[in-house]
């Protein structure tokens, strides 16, 4: 299933509070990187840490 927001992408996302930067900015950068770190926290939580 497709799914269309009409907003086109023109290199651009839209950041909580509606303001919109380049996709490639350090803050989507910086996101994505905390987004990341907290999926493997949660995955160390959930299994563990080794001996």
């Amino acid at each position: 299933m497709k799914t269309y927001t009409r907003t086109g992408d023109s290199g651009q996302t839209s950041l909580y509070g509606g303001c919109r930067v380049d996709k490639d900015s350090q803050r989507v950068t910086a996101y994505g990187s905390v987004d990341e770190l907290n999926s493997h926290i949660g995955w160390l939580r959930a299994h563990g840490l080794p001996d």
